[in-house]
């Protein structure tokens, strides 16, 4: 199976995709810092568990409402944007470029309607919880997840915009002009 090409550095990238891939990156190398975090912070409660026998308060709390959601959430867009994604190519392996176009604008779609009715929860549930003030309580002090929620919004907003940009490009293949034969293309 060849690599999908990153769909936001299809030549030539005018300036408003340049903008798109600046922000799809930025949430990626978030979504990456996530990660990294997370590790350390979990690295850190193991240590001064086993070392000096005082966990630090709040770790579960602070992965699932924190750093889960941004590693998941924040690299949503950038999945999409190049492709990497669980794919089937079995009919991109034999489809024409109408064809291919046709599959695009389907599944484009989808995605741009699931990514608009997730980020429409999404607002709404961030929304609640942004008036309630959600955190978690603990002895000494208190966790706030609330800010943690509205990475589900903007992860779901940031795929949209993908599929949006993918739907242009579905339109794009359906109407292609196909070679004539011996014009040498």
């Amino acid at each position: 199976m060849t690599a999908t090409p990153d769909r936001l550095n299809d030549p030539p990238t005018p300036p408003p995709l340049g903008g798109l891939r600046r922000l799809v990156d930025g949430a990626g190398i978030l979504g990456g810092l996530a990660v990294a975090l997370m590790a350390l912070h979990v690295v850190l409660d193991v240590a001064a568990r086993n070392l000096a026998g005082l966990p630090l308060s709040g770790t579960t709390e602070f992965v699932a409402g924190w750093y889960m959601v941004a590693v998941v959430f924040c690299a949503l867009g950038s999945v999409h944007a190049r492709g990497d994604h669980i794919r089937v190519d079995l009919i991109d392996m034999i489809a024409g470029p109408r064809l291919d176009g046709l599959l695009t604008l389907f599944t484009s779609l989808v995605f741009l309607a699931v990514a608009a009715a997730m980020t429409a929860w999404g607002i709404d549930d961030a929304l609640d919880a942004t008036l309630r003030g959600e955190r978690v309580e603990f002895a000494t002090w208190a966790l706030p997840v609330w800010p943690g929620r509205w990475l589900v919004p903007a992860g779901f907003a940031l795929t949209g915009l993908v599929a949006l940009l993918d739907l242009g490009r579905g339109f794009g293949r359906l109407i292609q002009r196909r070679p004539v034969p011996g014009d040498g293309a």
